[in-house]
């Protein structure tokens, strides 16, 4: 009596691995792109900063950088938002000064904060200044910028600075004052422009806002 012939064991395609692998080489491919597209509007601006060039820089086809950001306005707003510190990062370091035990402290480190967020957005901030003397889109973007700003330093303030403002001084007030000192503009006249140090900047910052907000 013949024995049953077992099949060959089937080996189901690498389809996983695969994927897998094209969706890195997808994202190293867009990171190129950003890194080339953040190199070139620092160091041309936006105006002078082509698609062309950015996709010599990143060694892609235009074609490429079109499919992925849509055009150079598209590829400006993907540099902001990944120069803007993600949420985790920014929840923690604000919970961590939310523990502080006085108002100066709280408003001090806060201040702190704001100003090593600076340093990462104030040069892109510098080259979204630039685009508006020519792109409606970037007035337009400027200003949603300063809306969001605007919003965000008023929760923060709430719900983790707790201050106890000086007589005479809204909430409000307060938020707009201390949105106007922590500017990318104000850092950028006082840094780059003037020369002064971020230590120099952050130590001239905290006096003001406390002398603004919490009174003398």
């Amino acid at each position: 009596m013949s024995q049953p012939v077992n099949p060959p064991p089937r080996h189901p395609p690498p389809r996983r691995y695969r994927s897998t692998v094209r969706t890195e080489q997808a994202n190293q491919t867009r990171q190129r792109v950003l890194d080339a597209a953040k190199r070139l509007f620092l160091e041309r601006g936006y105006a002078s900063t082509t698609i062309a060039a950015v996709a010599e820089a990143a060694r892609v086809s235009q074609e490429t950088v079109y499919a992925s950001f849509g055009g150079k306005r598209g590829l400006l707003e993907v540099v902001i938002d990944a120069t803007i510190p993600v949420e985790p990062e920014r929840d923690s370091a604000l919970k961590v000064l939310g523990r502080l035990r006085t108002a100066r402290e709280r408003l001090r480190a806060f201040v702190e904060f704001c100003c090593g967020v600076l340093v990462r957005t104030s040069p892109i901030h510098n080259v979204i200044r630039g685009a508006a003397d020519s792109e409606a889109f970037a007035v337009e973007l400027r200003a949603r910028l300063l809306s969001e700003r605007l919003a965000n330093q008023k929760r923060h303030l709430a719900r983790h600075v707790r201050l106890d403002l000086r007589p005479g001084l809204t909430p409000r007030e307060a938020v707009e004052r201390l949105c106007a000192l922590t500017s990318p503009e104000m850092y950028h006249l006082m840094t780059a422009e003037l020369g002064w140090s971020r230590e120099r900047h952050q130590d001239w910052i905290a006096a003001i806002a406390e002398r603004e907000l919490l009174g003398a």
